[in-house]
């Protein structure tokens, strides 16, 4: 983060778990390694955006941020109520952004912040599939009221929740499926991400040529 004062308090959650990206058809180490990689460059990226003062709320390993406990038992939305209470401040907005953002660039994150604040209303940024949620924020004195999960998006714009429209497609690029994988790879992973994938590429080659 550079800049005096921040525009939001920006929490990332972050777990470890077993069932972590289980939709990328990956071995668990390695889905456990891409997650990782993503909160890496997700995280460095929201760090160099000026309105953003970034704590990630749950499994701090390996990145460089603040940790604020997981708080949840297992709800994500729970988690972060209670880390958006801990971190509260009146002229401070609050935020949420996921963490599997790999391509995620700065501008693009200032761009949605900035128009959130203009807005001043809870605002949110859909992925690039149009039904979850890659950004969630609300202005100073109003609770974040997070709504993650199955077709967050509905549900995050039925809660009242203005959905901002812009062009931001690094922040939209969530990972979940091997085509998000490829489409991420398309538009640019940070380095964290790249480094992670050539290793992995470089391991399946070593692999058959030994068969």
């Amino acid at each position: 983060m550079t800049g005096a004062h921040p525009g939001f308090v920006l929490l990332v959650p972050v777990k470890s778990t077993a069932d972590a990206k289980s939709r990328l058809g990956l071995a668990l180490e390695e889905r456990l390694a891409l997650r990782r990689a993503f909160a890496q460059d997700a995280v460095t990226a929201a760090r160099q955006c000026a309105l953003a003062e970034v704590y990630v709320v749950g499994d701090a390993a390996g990145l460089d941020a603040p940790a604020l406990p997981d708080e949840g038992r297992g709800d994500l939305n729970q988690a972060l109520r209670r880390a958006a209470e801990r971190v509260a401040r009146p002229d401070t907005g609050t935020a949420v952004m996921l963490a599997d953002l790999p391509c995620l660039c700065a501008d693009e994150l200032a761009v949605s912040l900035s128009a959130a604040r203009d807005a001043g209303a809870r605002c949110f940024v859909a992925d690039a599939a149009g039904t979850g949620t890659t950004l969630l924020t609300a202005p100073p004195g109003t609770p974040l009221d997070p709504h993650f999960g199955t077709d967050s998006a509905r549900r995050h714009r039925t809660s009242g929740a203005l959905e901002l429209e812009l062009a931001v497609p690094t922040l939209r690029r969530d990972v979940d499926t091997p085509d998000d994988l490829t489409a991420a790879r398309a538009l640019g992973v940070g380095r964290h991400t790249a480094v992670l994938l050539d290793g992995l590429a470089t391991g399946r080659r070593g692999d058959a040529e030994r068969r």
